[in-house]
């Protein structure tokens, strides 16, 4: 509805111009240069319509004066000159069209006259036929038909095609009598014959024009929706930037945590191992110190190449059984005690897949080494499932209540990353019933 009522209100203002500036459109120093030559070709298109009345009802009394009475002068006179205001004031609409640089497409009613297409055409068509009768005196040649042409251009540009033939044919009926009268039914075939060619080229340079028109205002209509579309285009950008932003941002986050989280257990359970037996015995707790010191070098790399933009994978240049058996050796002799099996035939899986089954991993074996208390750890890779692979990790440690399975930001970054491939994280724990981690992924 508020559209509706802007069209109107745009209707109304453009049909409020004075009648000089539709006759004369100022040119204004700021102006396009295409609006500035379809200004000019409104001008010049009422010149050569004023030109052409002029000539068709006064050309004839000028040159052959004693044909004419008085007050047959005095008519064509005024007729011409109310012709001509007629044929102004019917085509502001239309000058409206030609001249519209709105982004939104005009209304098709600002095409029509104010007193409505048939009122306006009822009077052109008079004032046209008044002229031609009046002016042509049947004195061959003979100029007073161009006065039946403006009526079958305005039509191209008002009206619908039966509505144009009909006053193309009114105008063609109005010639042919007029011809008949003077010379009879042979010469008035003739001349209706010599006449339809000008309505002929009349009709096609009209249609040419509104064309031209109606093509610019679909270029100026699609603009505008290319301009609205290229401004919400910028929102959706600038909402997937940030989108991508906060993506990126827990990625990194999962990827920091997976893999600093798992290296800095090891490490500190290698270490407590060293203190553990360094009064008794020197060797292997010295073994200890190496390995945390090994495992604490290879956190380091790993945190490097996290900054790095996260390029490097941990699986570069391993099968994913070989580097999830490697996690399940890094804790050595030491408890819990870690079992890794893998059942049914390992098949080539996706990078995402490989990456999250191995975060996955040092997630579980994390869990159970820094929180579990266990004694034991298994971890099963299953290949199995045609459709899926799953990795399941069980430690028989102490376990967790059910309103604590949410877990901390590693399980939540587990749950993403399954999410992200269309998989399942399940989490099964109890107190003093151990803690089980599958992650289910698509295959």
């Amino acid at each position: 509805m508020r559209m509706t009522d802007t069209s109107h209100v745009e209707t109304t203002v453009e049909r409020e111009q004075p009648f000089w500036r539709t006759a004369w459109p100022e040119i204004g120093a700021t102006d396009p240069e295409s609006l500035r030559r379809r200004k000019l070709a409104v001008r010049a298109g009422h010149v050569a319509m004023i030109f052409m009345v002029f000539v068709a009802a006064g050309g004839a009394p000028i040159a052959m004066p004693a044909d004419y009475t008085s007050w047959q002068i005095a008519g064509l006179a005024v007729a011409g000159a109310l012709y001509v205001w007629w044929n102004v004031i019917g085509m502001k609409g239309v000058v409206a069209l030609v001249l519209w640089e709105r982004a939104e497409p005009p209304s098709i009613e600002l095409r029509q006259p104010d007193c409505g297409a048939f009122v306006f055409f009822f009077i052109q068509l008079g004032l046209a036929g008044f002229i031609y009768l009046v002016s042509d005196r049947g004195r061959v040649p003979n100029l007073a038909w161009l006065a039946l042409l403006p009526p079958v251009a305005f039509s191209v540009f008002i009206l619908e095609w039966r509505a144009i033939a009909t006053v193309s044919a009114l105008m063609f009926l109005v010639l042919v009598l007029s011809f008949h009268r003077w010379h009879g039914w042979h010469y008035a075939g003739y001349a209706g014959l010599a006449f339809s060619f000008a309505v002929f080229f009349t009709i096609v340079f009209s249609m040419l024009a509104v064309q031209s028109e109606r093509a610019r205002n679909e270029v100026q209509r699609l603009a505008a929706e290319l301009r609205v579309a290229n401004c919400r285009l910028r929102e959706y950008a600038v909402q997937a930037e940030e989108l991508s932003a906060t993506r990126e941002r827990n990625r990194i986050a999962r990827e920091i945590h997976d893999s600093l989280g798992h290296f800095l257990t090891v490490t500190n359970v290698q270490l407590e191992a060293a203190r553990a037996l360094w009064p008794t015995d020197p060797v292997r707790a010295q073994e200890a110190v190496q390995k945390a010191q090994a495992f604490t070098q290879e956190g380091l790399q790993d945190i490097r190449r996290s900054v790095a933009s996260l390029r490097n994978s941990p699986l570069d240049s391993r099968p994913l059984a070989q580097a999830l058996q490697d996690l399940v050796s890094a804790g050595g002799p030491d408890k819990p005690a870690a079992k890794f099996a893998v059942l049914g035939k390992p098949r080539n899986l996706s990078s995402p897949v490989e990456l999250s089954l191995y975060r996955a991993a040092q997630e579980g074996l994390t869990n159970a080494r820094k929180h579990a208390n266990a004694e034991r750890v298994e971890m099963v890779l299953d290949f199995q499932a045609a459709q899926t692979i799953s990795l399941r990790v069980h430690d028989d440690g102490i376990g967790t209540a059910d309103h604590a399975r949410s877990g901390g930001f590693g399980l939540r970054g587990l749950r993403e990353r399954a999410q992200l491939l269309g998989g399942t994280l399940e989490i099964e724990t109890a107190p003093n019933a151990g803690f089980t981690l599958k992650f289910q992924v698509p295959a």
